[in-house]
């Protein structure tokens, strides 16, 4: 859940998203990276950098192997539940569009005051970012992109709110102005000449910023350090994106440091153990 200032920067960090008191969740989950995060990558078949190494690479990272509400999962199985609807507060802000080796990330400053209101909880969006192919899956059915939306309250707790989008739907204007904009190389930053809400990104129609289908879990961060304590929320319906920016995204996931190659950035899912999928009536 993944991932928080942004994936690949808590640990180089996050992932995405949701109500811990609804899922049972406790704690929080950090946004502040090492001074200097040690090198990860999200090639299963490197058996010392990627996922199922993660583990083992640093003592923050422990628990990427010994966690037991990992994200992402697949969602299966759910329960119903009745929760409030999710109140998306997103105006047009300055495009940035940023590079950080693990993701291409949009930061949003604090000033523009966007937020998610669940209920009585009011949360700060911090950035947004994405993953290919997606990271959680439904019924074991995966998408060609998952954009995670990191929100922090102001006891430093995390929901991340997941949304797909799929090729066989009409593109989103959003997506490819982000990916014709990703600088080429990690850690640069590229400021777009324009303003733009984040609401273009969420299955919303006109003014209409309520959503009230979702599903909802406790999990963790999906990139090292995998911190737990996130609440995850993977929205119902999805959106259309262009096969360039899918093929756009692919292509900047290959160059990013220590990748050599390998086109992907989502993270296998978890084991679901002893936890509950809920979702919203």
């Amino acid at each position: 859940m993944t991932d928080m200032t942004h994936p690949g920067r808590v640990a180089a960090m996050v992932a995405a998203a949701v109500l811990l008191s609804a899922c049972g969740g406790t704690g929080s989950a950090s946004l502040t990276p090492p001074a200097d995060p040690p090198a990860w990558n999200h090639d299963p078949d490197d058996a010392e950098l990627g996922p199922g190494g993660w583990g083992t690479i640093d003592a923050s990272f422990e628990a990427c192997l010994d966690g037991t509400e990992q994200s992402p999962i697949d969602i299966a199985d759910t329960v119903s539940a009745d929760f409030p609807p999710l109140v998306f507060d997103y105006a047009e802000a300055p495009l940035v569009v940023e590079n950080t080796g693990h993701v291409v990330e949009v930061p949003m400053p604090e000033a523009t005051g966007q937020s998610l209101t669940i209920g009585d909880d009011v949360y700060a969006l911090v950035q947004y970012h994405f993953h290919a192919p997606s990271e959680h899956t439904i019924d074991g059915v995966s998408y060609d992109v998952e954009a995670h939306f990191v929100h922090r309250n102001e006891a430093d707790e995390l929901a991340v709110v997941g949304v797909f989008l799929d090729t066989d739907a009409p593109p989103n204007e959003l997506l490819d102005t982000i990916m014709t904009n990703a600088p080429a190389a990690a850690g640069e930053e590229v400021e777009v000449d324009e303003e733009r809400s984040p609401l273009e990104l969420l299955p919303v129609g006109g003014s209409d910023v309520e959503v009230s289908s979702y599903s909802t879990y406790a999990g963790s961060l999906t990139t090292p350090g995998c911190t737990e304590g996130v609440r995850w929320i993977v929205l119902t319906d999805t959106l259309g994106a262009s096969t360039t920016a899918v093929d756009r995204l692919h292509e900047l996931i290959a160059a990013f440091p220590g990748y050599e190659g390998f086109e992907n950035n989502n993270r296998p899912t978890q084991p679901l153990n002893d936890r509950q999928i809920q979702t919203s009536d």
